[in-house]
This record gives C-alpha cells, sequence and structure tokens, in this order.
C-alpha cells in the first residue's frame, strides 16, 4: 500500500511539475528526483526498522520457550521483513546510481560497472569529481564534525 502511496505521490508531482508555468524543466526533474530518493531513503529506513520489530520479536519467542507453532510464524515474519528491506535496498541503490550518473556525467551503466568492479560509492563520487551526498541520500556527514578547528594553538 505504501508504494502505491508513494507512486502516486511521484505521477502527482510528475504531472505538476509538467504543467507548472514558467518553471525551468531540468530543476522541475531534480525536484522530482530529490522527492522520490527521499521516499526511498524513508522506504528502506522503515523496512530496516522493520527487520530489527520481527528479530526481537523471535528472541523474545526463543528465550522464553514459545510454541513450535509461534516460532515458525516469527521467523517467517522476519523473512518477509529482510526480503522487504533486501527489495528496498535494491531501489536505493539503483537510485543513487542514476543520481550519480546524472551528475558524474556518465552513463548508469558505466557507473554500474564501476560498483561491479567493487568500487565504493565514495570512491565514485570522488573519481567523478562530485561530493558523495551529491546524489541526495547517504549518510551526510555521519559522525563528522563541522567544527574542525584548524591551526588550533598556532599563530600566523
Amino acid at each position: 500500500m505504501k508504494r502505491i502511496t508513494v507512486l502516486l505521490a511521484a505521477l502527482l508531482l510528475l504531472a505538476w511539475a509538467t504543467t507548472a508555468p514558467a518553471q525551468d524543466p531540468r530543476s522541475a526533474q531534480d525536484e522530482l528526483i530529490s522527492l522520490v530518493g527521499e521516499a526511498i531513503v524513508q522506504e528502506t529506513t522503515q523496512r530496516s526498522e522493520e527487520v530489527r520489530k520481527a528479530r526481537d520479536v523471535l528472541d523474545v519467542i526463543l528465550r522464553r520457550g514459545g510454541t513450535r507453532t509461534e516460532r515458525e510464524e516469527a521467523e517467517r515474519d522476519l523473512e518477509r521483513a529482510e526480503g522487504r528491506y533486501a527489495d528496498s535496498q535494491k531501489k536505493l541503490d539503483h537510485a543513487r546510481l542514476e543520481a550519480y550518473a546524472d551528475r558524474c556525467g556518465k552513463s548508469p551503466s558505466e557507473i554500474q560497472a564501476m560498483r561491479d568492479s567493487g568500487m565504493g560509492w565514495g570512491r565514485i563520487a570522488k573519481e567523478c569529481g562530485i561530493h558523495p551526498s551529491a546524489a541526495g541520500k547517504g549518510n551526510k556527514g555521519k559522525g563528522k564534525s563541522k567544527n574542525k578547528s584548524k591551526g588550533k594553538g598556532k599563530k600566523k
């Protein structure tokens, strides 16, 4: 149901973007890509949370010695949640691949070839001369402080 909602929202945005007067078509397309990309990131986050919850339920059932039926049902729920998460990860990777290709001036197949050769997203971004967050997805600045003091204690 959520997938249908996301697709309908994307289609409505696309219809709006194509009928908006005096708007640069490229910026409308970028805005749509950004919004759809954000939806994919949110979906992946939700799916990850579903996996965590399903594991927690299975752990509780195993610890308290639940029935075979309870255990089997919890295992099936976990397996389904993991499958939905894997599907969401694939969509996220595809969206990132498309965004990098667009910003690097390469084809998606060229970016995919770089991924297939074992390159990570950061290395691909560096080789393309873009910032890894250029695709609008991923861990922007995760664990990094923006207030790094340069030359602390040194006088010029």
